[in-house]
């Protein structure tokens, strides 16, 4: 996963030279905003970083921190647990991972300069989600004590979360570097809005500017810098320019009416609502309502994927057919509640769910809405009728996204057609849609066949003079697949001059 003009005010704020709460500046004057260091350890100056390390998973990689889970009484033995990224472990949504092996390592000491890098085997995903939060705990083969033993230090988790504009630290693993091993990179929280990522929808993020954050760094704990108290976890963030917003690797954000997706925004969800969840140096068996974690469910809608783009439909006699979610389901508990919102974070709002349902046969087909614009579909899953929707149901909420779309046509391509003759999009042209061409004889080329059109064109092409004359077809595809009518070109030899063949095709002289 990686996925605005940010407000001129935070980000100006952002440059500030900070004012130091105490002498602890853990962040050693690198000032937020600026690139990222690289972390070396060999005077042992960083050594409180050791239990930030390199997770080896699934084939992949990703950063993970040593959790420390010490209270008072102190224990002999107590397991050792490691907090990253729900999407490091698996990326099932509406999948809640409750104690489940796992195969892989984390190496710790994880320094550019260090001479003895140390590796621990994985055990157990004790809890694991993408659903409204992208975050794990993994417990370790190995103890905590045996951990500290070998000089490595975990970190604790902050108590609440900070206020906005707070200066903070990302230390992680990002790829993309001569050494992936640990950087840190210096910026501020900041606000934002409910995302939207492929299917996945997180709900109580915080958004961030630090530089340098690429993939690897999907897990990597978010650190107050004056207190080195966990408060985040990186979960997403745009590291590419021009993808469609609120597809897989452009998580969007509401800004204003609109979901966009800003380049080089950087997501991660609080660590909170863990607060609680330990006692004793272990997951509390029952937990206090103050950790979120429990109760658990899983959603599963097998192989059919929910649409992710519907229309209101207007029929001949004028009247309108609102679109409604056809979403069947299978889910582990045996009832549920549902109820549709414009707003995520209204899914961990207690009112306006439906009345228990049973979950025989489940299936959701209640209407979406009229105006264009995103809509949540908000499930709960209930071991009983009479189940009380507690803080944690209710943070558990699996929110699933649909976009209502304009009922309009699909506009044909806006081209620029130039002598000899060269083809791009004109500068006019609505981004992020994709593009279908065929190219042949005028007299046996027929643009309202399906045959021979190459999909998926690159909108930027040449054809040489001697294959001219010819008819160039061009169909526009909007973000939802929906086709234009094709845009008709008849292309003459020697000058490449064009007559466009459809009367609402614009081409440029």
């Amino acid at each position: 996963m990686n996925s605005i003009p940010i407000l001129l005010a935070s980000a100006l704020c952002s440059l500030c030279t900070p004012s130091f709460a105490n002498n602890s500046d853990y962040g050693e004057g690198l000032q937020n905003l600026t690139p990222s260091k690289i972390l070396e350890n060999t005077d042992g100056s960083r050594d409180h970083w050791q239990g930030i390390g390199r997770l080896a998973i699934n084939r992949g990689s990703c950063t993970a921190a040593l959790l420390d889970t010490r209270d008072e009484i102190e224990l002999p033995e107590t397991p050792a647990y490691v907090l990253t990224a729900g999407h490091c472990i698996e990326l099932t949504n509406g999948n809640i991972v409750t104690d489940s092996p796992v195969s892989g390592t984390i190496t710790f000491n994880y320094f550019t300069d260090t001479s003895k890098l140390k590796a621990y085997p994985l055990k157990t995903t004790i809890w694991r989600s993408m659903q409204g939060i992208d975050m794990a705990i993994v417990e370790l083969d190995v103890s905590l004590q045996k951990l500290i033993a070998d000089g490595i230090q975990p970190l604790k988790l902050a108590s609440e979360t900070p206020a906005n504009g707070t200066d903070v630290l990302i230390v992680g693993a990002p790829k993309g570097f001569d050494q992936i091993t640990l950087r840190m990179a210096a910026c501020t929280l900041q606000p934002t809005q409910d995302l939207v990522e492929g299917p996945w929808v997180w709900r109580n993020t915080f958004m961030t500017r630090c530089k340098d954050i690429r993939g690897g760094s999907s897990g990597s704990p978010v650190l107050d810098r004056y207190s080195n108290e966990i408060v985040g976890v990186v979960g997403t963030g745009n590291f590419e320019a021009d993808i469609v917003p609120c597809r897989g690797h452009a998580p969007c954000t509401r800004v204003g009416n609109d979901y966009v997706a800003v380049h080089e925004n950087v997501y991660g969800n609080p660590t909170a609502l863990l607060n609680g969840c330990f006692s004793q140096g272990r997951i509390a068996p029952n937990p206090p309502s103050s950790c979120q974690l429990y109760p658990a469910f899983t959603v599963d809608g097998g192989a059919a994927e929910l649409d992710r783009y519907k229309r209101v439909k207007q029929l001949n006699n004028g009247s309108i057919v609102i679109p409604t979610w056809n979403y069947r389901f299978s889910i582990s508990t045996p009832f549920y509640r549902h109820k549709t919102v414009s707003s995520a974070m209204k899914c961990e709002e207690a009112e306006n769910y439906s009345d228990p349902i049973s979950s025989t046969d489940a299936q959701i087909n209640s209407e979406i809405g009229t105006k264009p614009g995103f809509y949540f579909l908000c499930i709960l899953g209930l071991e009983s009728a009479e189940q009380h929707a507690s803080r944690g149901l209710l943070k558990n909420a699996l929110s699933l996204p649909v976009e209502i779309l304009d009922n309009t046509p699909t506009a044909q391509a806006n081209l620029s057609i130039e002598s000899d003759v060269f083809v791009t999009l004109a500068k006019a042209e609505e981004p992020y849609r994709t593009y279908s061409i065929k190219f042949g004889p005028v007299e046996t080329t027929d643009c309202h066949q399906p045959e021979k059109y190459i999909e998926n064109m690159t909108m930027d092409f040449f054809i040489p003079s001697e294959k001219l004359p010819g008819k160039l077809c061009v169909i526009a595809y909007d973000k939802s697949g929906q086709a234009s009518e094709p845009r008709i070109d008849l292309l003459s030899p020697v000058t490449g001059t064009h007559k466009a063949a459809s009367s609402n095709a614009q081409v440029a002289p």
